[in-house]
């Protein structure tokens, strides 16, 4: 319950700070972190060194991992501010949208789209930044401890319009008729978060992928659609939107679904490559990545 309190009295606290402000201290409890959570730290330098290949010299992989801890912060300052944010001027100033036209021909054709991406950059403040454009979405998010906590966070992300569920049989049914009604579902494939993801090649090792949105567009005909976001500097976010992604059918749903899973894991691979350090996940990717290499850079 302590986690629920803490994002409350941080909401009160420190929402309505400047981003700059906000921003710094973020990167302090970033460092903190990263000093003292030792299993996190270990299982980002992990995941970094697979992203970075082993080549890679360890002051860099260690660097990229602190520079992900920072990311994670910022993203919690950028949701204390989320609600209190003027999001046409957000629109205005601080974001650059392409590729917009996809998302609309998903919408106004009635086919819907699922949205897909990872933990990189911020999605959630290019979802934000959408809105200003007048376009909603529904997200899946993960189950938190107190489902208190898990609500008021729903309450935050959703002050522009979207609507968020955590993952669960009852938000895959809302997810379902959203999305036959033209809707967008905004669905990351990087972080397994339940368990029942398929063993995938990511970064040239089997790593489980949650596939559960894009069997949703397969099921309702909707489009699969990447939507990459970075971080820029002075505060600032680009995201592009990516064409729908096409496939050879071959009436194997399984088959058919591991196609499209494999497009979206080599653009993402590609994005995350472009810059570790944005890849915002704490959590060890690769259960095979507990070798000595990663005990060597957590020294």
């Amino acid at each position: 319950m302590w986690r629920y309190y803490a994002l409350r009295l941080a909401y009160i606290l420190l929402g309505r700070l400047p981003v700059p402000v906000l921003y710094v201290i973020a990167r302090i409890f970033a460092d903190g972190a990263h000093l003292f959570r030792a299993d996190a730290r270990n299982a980002v330098r992990a995941n970094m060194r697979r992203v970075m290949g082993p080549d890679a010299e360890d002051r860099d992989v260690r660097r990229a991992s602190r520079e992900v801890f920072r990311n994670v912060t910022r993203y919690y300052a950028d949701l204390l501010r989320v609600g209190r944010t003027d999001i046409q001027a957000f629109f205005r100033d601080r974001i650059e949208i392409t590729g917009v036209e996809h998302l609309e021909a998903a919408r106004s054709s009635g086919r819907g789209a699922a949205v897909v991406g990872a933990h990189f950059g911020n999605p959630e403040m290019s979802v934000q930044g959408l809105a200003a454009m007048g376009y909603a979405f529904f997200g899946f998010t993960e189950p938190l401890e107190p489902p208190a906590l898990s609500d008021f966070t729903h309450r935050l992300r959703s002050h522009h319009g979207h609507v968020y569920h955590t993952v669960g049989y009852r938000a895959v049914k809302e997810a379902m008729r959203h999305i036959r009604k033209g809707g967008l579902v905004a669905v990351l494939l990087d972080r397994d978060v339940t368990g029942s993801g398929l063993p995938m090649r990511f970064f040239g090792a089997e790593a489980s992928i949650p596939v559960g949105g894009i069997e949703m567009a397969l099921r309702t005909g909707a489009d699969v659609i990447i939507a990459q976001s970075w971080r820029l500097p002075g505060y600032r976010f680009r995201v592009e939107v990516g064409p729908p992604l096409q496939i050879e059918r071959t009436g194997d749903f399984e088959v058919d679904a591991r196609a499209y899973a494999e497009q979206v894991l080599r653009i993402l691979e590609e994005q995350i490559r472009s810059d570790p350090g944005q890849w915002a996940v704490l959590e060890r990717i690769w259960a095979d990545d507990t070798s000595a290499d990663a005990e060597r850079l957590a020294e």
